[in-house]
């Protein structure tokens, strides 16, 4: 990461904006055999070729320094390499049938809202996943990281913040200090399952997460898994956004939805004063003694989608 933009001791205020819906440079997936620059406005069918790709290191402890080195043997993903320069990703079978990537280009200025200001990035959107009708599309984004933490100073803010849990010394990570989505006009609810992680050429945080302007339950409709990270050379900051369900959690954000068996009752909505920081504790120490199986996606399929990763610069 550039140090002339994660390493100063001042920060600009953080601000969320609104995640932009507009799409006019949206191209399909090639396939790796054919590398050529797709050109923009341009619309072709998906390809996607099947491979196999050395895995990236297995996941690091957040109490643990990011440099620890794995011991175990690195197996190799197996499933469809998909990708939209510059990010390839593999998609395990079960996961998700194809992708779609998209192209923006740089947007700023007086006449541009603020939740389209981007140095120019791309996103892909993950289509046919195994969940479907959640607030959240499954989604990675990648981003010139100097480019955008000089045009947003939320991005500046998640970046300082995420090159902080990956340089610092080791210990734990608090939920006030992981880094959040910076085109969302909402706030991080909680977090749980804090995790380091690498990829092919990178490392980051992952952790599951919800987002809401008040006090919301903890659901399955708002769920999902997040992840932030950047290239080794600090060139690109990669967001990436995956609904993920709990079977202890009700499934909407319905104040008197149902609640499953050893599920957190909601306070709230019965109490306003009632003590949300106790509840979304309880929450916390639920989610985080559930093993990867009891998620759906299960954690261990995210992780290793994320671990497939590979950004070319």
């Amino acid at each position: 990461m550039h140090s002339t933009i994660v390493k100063k001791t001042f920060l600009f205020p953080s601000l969320f904006i609104v995640l932009s819906l507009a799409c006019d440079l949206s191209f399909t997936v090639a396939s790796p055999t054919n590398p050529a620059p797709l050109p923009t406005n341009t619309i072709i069918p998906a390809t996607v070729a099947s491979t196999q790709i050395p895995a990236s290191p297995t996941l690091v402890p957040a109490t643990l320094a990011p440099n620890a080195k794995a011991t175990a043997p690195q197996p190799a993903f197996e499933g469809v390499e998909v990708s939209v320069d510059p990010l390839s990703i593999v998609l395990s079978p079960g996961l998700a049938s194809g992708a779609r990537g998209s192209q923006f280009s740089r947007a700023e200025g007086e006449n541009v809202a603020s939740w389209d200001v981007t140095p120019g990035h791309i996103q892909l959107k993950l289509e046919g996943y195994l969940l479907q009708g959640k607030s959240q599309q499954p989604q990675i984004y990648v981003y010139p990281a100097l480019a955008y933490a000089e045009m947003c100073p939320a991005a500046f803010e998640s970046i300082h913040r995420l090159d902080n849990i990956l340089y610092a010394p080791g210990g734990p990570v608090l939920n006030d200090r992981l880094p959040a989505v910076p085109f969302f006009n909402a706030a991080q609810v909680f977090a749980s399952n804090v995790q380091l992680i690498s990829f092919q050429n990178g490392q980051g945080v992952r952790f599951v997460t919800e987002y809401a302007q008040y006090p919301a339950s903890a659901n399955n409709q708002d769920l999902f898994y997040h992840f932030q990270g950047v290239t080794r050379d600090g060139a690109y900051y990669i967001i990436a956004i995956l609904p993920i369900t709990a079977p202890m959690l009700a499934e909407t954000s319905d104040g008197g939805a149902p609640l499953p068996s050893g599920g957190v009752p909601y306070p709230y909505f019965a109490d306003p004063e009632a003590d949300m920081q106790l509840y979304y504790k309880s929450v916390l120490d639920l989610l985080n003694a559930s093993p990867s199986q009891v998620f759906t996606p299960t954690l261990d399929q995210l992780d290793q989608l994320i671990q497939s990763m590979k950004i070319t610069s």
